[in-house]
């Protein structure tokens, strides 16, 4: 059932241009939190926030969840209603993580074991491009430029767009891929000629990697990981790096006037380098 408490508010962040996902998020968020402090929101306090955020502690939420409640409730109680009950809030510090970064040899055996070719050009995808899940199965066949290796993400993370580089035997294959498929609309559709889901996506990426015999896990963001390391690591300049994948956060890039063109032209896609060692580009 709608809290109707919310609405007028929910009505605002439409206006704000925020994506479905973070209306959803906001909403849920806000709803979850009148319900466990039971009170009219008017009435809340700083001291009613401070025992929510200690009780998703002490029920195990990890700091990124609690920081999109804070994010949430602030939004809510202080931009919204103007109750400036967030001032001596901070948020929850986040716990140190190493990336799932693929080594090449993994990368090989999860392609070269994945028989379905639409799987196969998901997976090769993920990695020659460094694109998200959620960018990736929303990716249209106009926002490639086969031609000269580039795929433009159309309302990425933080609804901007972004070129960044893929791999030029990718290219060839999926020039093949689509040649069959004519009218699709999306790059990769479903039998519904829709996009694919997210949730499609993470199954053929977990199914490919325990067959190739790896033992942890492995999302899309592992692809992802594995991009933007395997180009750090082959000498690719950060701030390139940083374009390519898209992230908010680019203090150093500021300064740069040029075109993303110009500026990623000279980026080799890691899945080039990768079937060079394979032995299977010219």
């Amino acid at each position: 059932m709608e809290n109707k408490k919310l609405t007028g508010f929910m009505y605002e962040l439409k206006l704000r241009g925020l994506s479905s996902k973070t209306l959803t998020a906001y909403y849920f968020a806000n709803d979850r939190f009148l319900k466990f402090i039971r009170k009219e929101p008017i009435y809340v306090t700083t001291r009613d926030i401070k025992v929510y955020i200690n009780h998703l502690i002490d029920t195990g939420k990890k700091p990124k969840t609690i920081n999109l409640m804070i994010a949430a409730l602030k939004s809510y109680y202080d931009d919204y209603l103007g109750r400036r009950l967030f001032n001596k809030i901070n948020r929850v510090k986040n716990e140190k993580h190493i990336p799932n970064v693929l080594s090449t040899q993994e990368l090989n055996a999860m392609i070269n074991n994945t028989k379905n070719e639409k799987h196969k050009l998901i997976i090769k995808l993920l990695y020659a491009s460094g694109v998200r899940v959620g960018e990736l199965v929303k990716l249209k066949v106009a926002d490639l430029d086969l031609d000269n290796g580039f795929i433009r993400v159309m309302y990425g993370k933080g609804k901007k767009d972004r070129l960044t580089v893929m791999s030029k035997m990718l290219c060839r294959e999926l020039f093949e891929y689509l040649k069959y498929r004519p009218h699709n609309y999306y790059l990769f559709q479903n039998s519904k000629e829709s996009h694919l889901t997210t949730r499609a996506v993470q199954e053929i990426v977990k199914t490919s990697a325990i067959r190739s015999g790896i033992k942890r896990r492995v999302y899309p963001h592992a692809l992802r990981a594995s991009f933007a390391t395997h180009l750090y690591d082959r000498g690719t300049q950060l701030q390139k790096i940083q374009k390519l994948m898209g992230h908010a956060d680019d203090r150093t890039t500021k300064g740069y006037t040029k075109s993303a063109v110009i500026d990623i032209k000279d980026v080799i896609s890691p899945l080039d380098n990768l079937e060079i060692i394979a032995g299977k580009c010219p």
